[in-house]
């Protein structure tokens, strides 16, 4: 009897023991910013998880990290799921948030509009946050890449692409200007091309490639 006394008091203590040893469990959390990103952006994830040494997360798209702070791009538009587990000495938590990504026309395009022959070019649009676009423009295949005019933008639907050319070549120089609306894929997009203001025909642009 006063064995088994012993031993119910020894039990007790190594659970009591293993109890008070245990840390408090995780309190799982972070923030996104920004919080409505375009494809092809950078997601800067701050972790601000509590009584964690360990961290897992996915973002939605199939793509897992094991950072603390990670950084992540999302190729395509929509809305995705992100889900943080920590773990720590108390176990396991998880915190999810959804964010939002816009669609975005950074990336490569094909470019051709007709005046006297049908021209095609090549486009390296970046999009920025206010709707402004940088990059560069290729009139024709083997030409000289141009930068891109302050004033090329998109809004809503409508994109305006614009480069000044210096003289030379089929097409000659003077301020391009390609004005059209793209599809809700964002991947082609149709108008009209000008020179100096003066019309020259259909354009038509088509996406080769995201942003790398």
């Amino acid at each position: 009897m006063k064995n088994s006394v012993i031993s119910i008091v020894l039990f007790s203590s190594i659970l009591l023991f293993t109890s008070c040893n245990k840390g408090p469990k995780p309190v799982a959390a972070f923030t996104v910013e920004p919080e409505s990103a375009l494809a092809s952006d950078t997601v800067y994830f701050t972790n601000q998880t509590t009584d964690a040494t360990n961290f897992s997360w996915t973002f939605g798209d199939d793509s897992v990290s094991t950072a603390e702070n990670p950084v992540h791009i999302y190729r395509s538009s929509g809305t995705y799921t992100v889900t943080l587990t920590a773990t720590g000495d108390g176990g396991k938590n998880t915190a999810t948030r959804d964010i939002a990504i816009l669609p975005s026309v950074t990336g490569r395009w094909s470019s051709t509009f007709t005046s006297f022959n049908t021209t095609n070019g090549i486009m390296t649009l970046v999009q920025k946050p206010d709707g402004t676009i940088k990059g560069t423009m290729l009139l024709t295949q083997n030409s000289t890449a141009t930068v891109l005019l302050a004033t090329s933008s998109i809004t809503g639907s409508a994109v305006v692409v614009e480069s000044t050319i210096q003289a030379g070549g089929r097409n000659g120089g003077g301020k391009y200007s390609f004005k059209g609306n793209i599809n809700e894929a964002y991947d082609y997009i149709t108008g009209s091309a000008f020179l100096d203001g003066n019309f020259l025909g259909k354009w038509y642009a088509i996406r080769v490639r995201n942003a790398e």
